[in-house]
């Protein structure tokens, strides 16, 4: 690998997970769509998990105190699911204007999100917890295998239904078993790492650095910074869906 493409994937690595370390979520979304015009997609992906593995079990730790496993359990065991059920329909279905359709979705929801419109009495958000969490889950999961894009689902969901600080700890639990399953899944295919272990190494020391950043200047942020950051991040795979 040339030094210098390996010094912007290293560069690349601090910003996804300096990005997942304030926010809960988000490295895939940068990672993936960046580092696949240098290195094969498979790769990527592989990487992308790895890392995320050992960074949300580390960040798991810091908010084990505020992790509501009553609403995490249900969502993981949905998911996985529906993710099966997607990779299925993936052979049979149209799924351009489906991708199409759930951008446009998308982007009605990162405008509640960046206007901060949706009521914030505790009776709307029991509410939507309660009636909503387990369809999206669902969807979420298929929207992974029909589509390859599933956690901006969830994200929105837990961002309308959540403060800040209860929405990170969720989703660092969901992502972090997630991405446990996702790694299964790709070694029981056949798939490495695809880089040598010294290259990883700096990738994850890079990783922890740019986790701890984040999550001490996510302390930091009021509540309506912090939903225009995540509906920013949501934009990428928005536009991504609409112009695919």
């Amino acid at each position: 690998m040339h030094l210098n493409i390996f010094i912007f994937a290293t560069t690349i690595v601090l910003i996804a997970f300096f990005v997942k370390g304030f926010t809960g979520f988000g490295p895939a979304l940068i990672l993936i769509p960046i580092l696949s015009n240098f290195f094969p997609a498979t790769q990527v992906i592989y990487l992308s998990a790895l890392l995320d593995l050992f960074a949300g079990f580390f960040l798991l730790i810091t908010v084990r105190r505020l992790i509501n496993w009553r609403v995490v359990l249900p969502v993981l065991l949905l998911f996985f699911p529906g993710a099966y059920l997607g990779a299925r329909l993936l052979s049979s279905l149209e799924s351009s204007l489906l991708k199409h359709l759930l951008g446009i979705a998308m982007l009605f929801f990162i405008g509640i999100i960046w206007f901060n419109t949706l009521p914030k009495t505790n009776q709307i958000k029991v509410k939507i917890k309660q009636h909503w969490s387990l369809i999206i889950s669902f969807l979420a999961g298929i929207g992974g295998g029909l589509f390859g894009i599933s956690g901006p689902l969830l994200v929105i969901y837990f961002k309308l239904a959540y403060q800040k600080e209860i929405f990170r700890a969720q989703l660092i639990a969901i992502f972090a078993f997630g991405a446990a399953w996702r790694l299964f899944l790709y070694h029981s295919l056949g798939n490495r790492l695809g880089f040598d272990w010294w290259q990883f190494l700096i990738f994850l020391l890079v990783m922890f650095i740019a986790i701890r950043l984040g999550s001490t200047f996510h302390l930091h942020i009021d509540q309506k910074k912090f939903d225009r950051l995540v509906a920013l991040i949501l934009l990428f795979p928005s536009f991504s869906l609409l112009f695919s």
